[in-house]
Parts: C-alpha cells; sequence; structure tokens
C-alpha cells in the first residue's frame, strides 16, 4: 500500500531562521535573538518618552507588560545599554554605522553593540548582528582610540556619574493589620525568607533584597503591601489616635519625584542630570513649590487639626525646606510649631531655617530613596475656642448620616431580593 506523503510542516516565526536561512534557531540562541529585539522596543519608548519629558511608562512597568516575553533577559539589556549608551553611540558614529538605512533601527544596534563591547558576543543570527559582527574590529579599535581620546583607562569612567549606590536595598513590606496580625504574617512569611521587624516604622518588615513577592498570597489577598521603607515612615510620624475626626492631616502633595529615580530607573536615562540639578528645572520646580505651598497653608486652615505631616518624594530644597521656611509664620498663626520626627533617625533637614533638626531627609545614595518629612504639631493651649464642641457635633452628624445610609441600603437590598425571590408579590401590587 502506497504510503500518502504528509504536508510539509508550517514553519511558525518563533522556529523560522530570522536571517533567511533554513535552519531555525534553538535553545538560548532564540532567546537571546527575541531579548534584542524586545530591548530594543522598550528602549525605543524610553528614550522617545525622555526626550519629551513624557514618559509611556517606566522602564520596569514596560519590561514587565504581558506582550515581554523573556522579562529577566530584556529587562538587563534594557539597563546594561543605558549605562553605556553615551559610549556606544560615540562608538557607531565613529564606525559610521548609523547610515540612512540603519538609522531606523538605532536601539537594536545599540543593544547588539552592547552585547559584542562588553557583553556576550551575539550570534549572526539576523541581518543587524551580521552587520556589527562584520565590523567588530573596527567598533572594539573605536573604543580603544575613544579611551585614549578621553584620557582614560577604564569604561567606567567615560559613563555619566550618577553616584548611585550599588548596595542592594533590602525589600520591605508593611503588613495590613486589618486583614492579619504582624506576628501571624512574620509567621507565614518566614517558611521561605528571613525576616525581621524594622526598628522604626510598626508594621514594616525588611526581607533580603531581590526578594520577589509579587505572586505571594499575601500580597495577592492584600494581607501585606510592598512598600518602601522611608515612604511608611511618613505615615508612622502622624500617628494619629483612634477616633480622631480630621485631627490628623497628611499632606503628600504633587512634587518633582526626584526622590524615587532609583525605584523607576531614571538614573539611567540621559535626563537625570537636569533632574538633580535644580537649575535646569527652576520653572517647573517654582511651580510645584507655589501649589506645594498653598496646600500645606491651606491645611492649617481645619481648626480640628492637631498633627499635619508635610512629606515629598523630592530631594531638592526648594520644594522641602523652602515650602516649610515659608508657612512658618501662617503656622505659627494658627498655633502650629515644627515638631521631632523620628528622632532616631540620622539624616535632618538642610539648615536654612530655625528648626531644621526637627525636619527629617532620606539619603537617595544611601537610603535608596529621597524623602522629606516635616511635622507641625498645634499648641494644646492655641486651639480655637469651641472647635470640641464643633467636632463632637461633626462627629454625630456623620454618623447619623451613616447610619441613615445604611439603612437605605439595607432597605433597598432586603426588598430587591425578596422581588427576586418571590416576583408574585410584584405582580399582585401592581394589580
Amino acid at each position: 500500500m502506497a504510503r500518502k506523503d504528509r504536508p510539509a510542516k508550517k514553519q511558525t516565526a518563533a522556529s523560522r531562521k530570522p536571517n533567511g536561512g533554513d535552519k531555525p534557531l534553538r535553545g538560548a540562541e532564540r532567546s537571546a535573538y527575541f531579548a534584542r529585539r524586545e530591548a530594543a522596543k522598550v528602549l525605543r519608548t524610553v528614550l522617545e518618552g525622555d526626550a519629551r519629558r513624557r514618559a509611556v511608562g517606566s522602564i520596569k512597568s514596560l519590561v514587565y507588560s504581558p506582550s515581554i516575553r523573556n522579562k529577566r533577559a530584556t529587562f538587563a539589556l534594557v539597563c546594561e545599554t543605558l549605562k553605556h549608551l553615551p559610549v556606544i553611540k560615540d562608538v557607531l558614529r565613529a564606525t559610521n554605522v548609523l547610515n540612512s538605512k540603519w538609522k531606523r533601527q538605532e536601539e537594536l544596534l545599540c543593544v547588539i553593540a552592547y552585547d559584542i563591547l562588553f557583553g556576550k558576543e551575539s550570534s549572526a543570527t539576523g541581518d543587524a548582528e551580521k552587520l556589527l559582527l562584520s565590523r567588530k574590529d573596527k567598533l572594539r579599535s573605536a573604543l580603544v582610540h575613544l579611551l585614549e581620546k578621553k584620557r582614560v583607562k577604564h569604561i567606567k569612567e567615560l559613563m555619566p556619574q550618577c553616584k548611585i549606590s550599588d548596595m542592594p536595598k533590602p525589600r520591605y513590606v508593611r503588613v495590613n493589620t486589618l486583614k492579619m496580625d504582624v506576628e501571624s504574617a512574620i509567621l507565614e512569611l518566614t517558611k521561605q525568607y528571613a525576616v525581621d521587624k524594622d526598628d522604626m516604622v510598626p508594621g514594616l518588615l525588611k526581607l533580603p533584597p531581590s526578594t520577589d513577592l509579587h505572586k505571594h498570597p499575601l500580597v495577592l489577598n492584600g494581607s501585606i503591601f510592598m512598600q518602601g521603607r522611608a515612604s511608611s515612615m511618613v505615615a508612622a510620624a502622624l500617628e494619629p489616635k483612634p477616633g480622631w475626626w480630621i485631627r490628623a492631616i497628611l499632606l503628600d502633595p504633587s512634587c518633582s519625584g526626584s526622590g524615587t529615580a532609583i525605584d523607576r530607573l531614571d538614573h539611567l536615562l540621559p535626563s537625570y542630570a537636569a533632574v538633580l540639578d535644580d537649575t535646569g528645572n527652576s520653572d517647573r520646580l517654582m511651580k510645584l513649590a507655589a501649589f506645594q505651598k498653598k496646600a500645606l497653608e491651606h491645611a492649617f486652615s481645619f481648626p480640628a487639626a492637631e498633627r499635619i505631616v508635610y512629606s515629598t518624594c523630592s530631594i531638592h530644597q526648594i520644594e522641602n525646606e523652602d515650602v516649610v521656611k515659608s508657612v512658618l509664620p501662617l503656622a505659627a498663626s494658627h498655633g502650629f510649631q515644627l515638631a521631632p520626627v523620628h528622632p532616631q533617625w540620622p539624616r535632618r533637614g538642610l539648615p536654612v531655617l530655625d528648626g531644621s533638626q526637627h525636619l527629617l531627609r532620606t539619603d537617595l545614595v544611601e537610603d535608596g530613596e529621597g524623602f522629606f518629612i516635616a511635622l507641625f504639631v498645634r499648641k494644646a493651649d492655641k486651639r480655637p475656642e469651641g472647635y470640641a464642641e464643633r467636632e463632637t457635633c461633626e462627629r454625630y452628624r456623620s454618623k447619623r448620616f451613616l447610619r441613615k445610609k445604611m439603612d437605605f441600603v439595607n432597605y433597598f437590598f432586603n426588598n430587591r431580593f425578596r422581588m427576586l425571590l418571590y416576583p408574585q408579590f410584584r405582580f399582585k401590587k401592581q394589580r
């Protein structure tokens, strides 16, 4: 019996040889090929957003989007290419690679050039790889010439001085005590990780660096939250007491976000030097500071307020000490004064105003986050007359309103449920 010829197996995009050959890519070669192209796509989006100062998303959010398959390799390629980007571009220009034909794929060429010059040498799996591998000797020669021209011995001396610590940062999580007590959270987490209590912030736990908790059951069900230590210190400084109604205000206004640059990996972007420079962003910072001052002044107008925390995730004096200094006369007129924030913390405010020793700063390099915290406390003898009676009245009105609202909700759902179970009652009433 004659055997029927089987139809040729359709070649998929994943198994097809990218350079048009018949031999399909396998294993690590295939993974590296797609990782370079995914990294180039992310790199283009990041650089275009940075040039317009309107980022579509952070590097992490772009890499960890569902469309990126090899997330770990892509993330590493994007970060390392950005670190070496000025050097890579100088080398590519010196070798005349970025001509009209390849200009549209500049990001891909930068990623491949990083692999050839500083990483693992690429294999000739695509046209772009073939182009740069054919000029490998010229690329390396251009790099040596660049070092000689700049009179440096090491590549690191050519890279932007970001002054970012290489020390790994611990993973901090805050326990949601509405769903789980701290000891139970520690007991559950210690099954997999080493866990320590933070010595300053209640309910804050410290885990080893690079601990990945994104898919941990306690994170997914809201029992714990991944939160930095500095931002957790802000709420702890407020110290609200149970039953307080508008007595404690936490003011966290819009700011430049310069203190969270490391978490967002902004220190890898070309514009990072301008972000650190007050003069480079003077117009934007002045507008932000004007809004922050207005918001803080408004907070003092609440008659029942006893504690006000003003906080930013900015490293700039204009958004921090200068704002606090500008509102001190108004604060004093309402009976407020600066009070110490976490006295055991070593880093305090810049000495540009009286009471700067009460202010708190975290360092972007040493602590991984650049936060600022100021605490205003109203003197007991400076509280407005009758504020306690007004607060009691407002609390009574609020409770009465909530009671009426819950009565209505219960009435609505109970009757709706009855009509679903017994529709005949509804028809009888219509007759």
